[in-house]
């Protein structure tokens, strides 16, 4: 299991965050009723709160991965992505921006466990 769970964390956690709230994310909010979040709605400026945080946390989660595998691709993909989410949401809530940092997110998650298991020891030096 890797050390590093931060950006796995925080970007589910901000997937899961969006499904919680269908007002505002028609896609996520489909899947949050399937998954029975939809009973968070009357929380919704508070889970959007937490949204931002999540987004933040996994942004740290990329820093981290970073160096200990030290690719920069990630680390750009995760800083344009969480810029892209904080963005939208603190603005005019585009969605295209919103879910496509929300993908990047996920993607950079997935692409920082492939980098970690390719350096397992040779990183765990630097």
């Amino acid at each position: 299991m890797s050390a590093n769970i931060l950006d796995k964390v925080g970007s589910i956690g901000a997937v899961l965050a969006g499904a919680a709230v269908p007002c505002c994310f028609p896609f996520l909010g489909l899947i949050g009723s399937i998954l029975g979040l939809s009973f968070l709605a009357p929380y919704e400026r508070y889970i959007l709160y937490a949204m931002q945080i999540l987004v933040v946390v996994a942004l740290i989660g990329s820093l981290i991965a970073y160096r200990r595998h030290g690719k920069i691709l990630p680390l750009f993909l995760g800083i344009a992505s969480t810029a892209s989410v904080l963005y939208s949401l603190n603005t005019d809530m585009d969605i295209r921006l919103l879910y496509g940092g929300l993908t990047g997110l996920l993607v950079v998650a997935i692409w920082n466990s492939i980098e970690a298991r390719r350096c397992a020891d040779p990183c765990e030096a630097k």
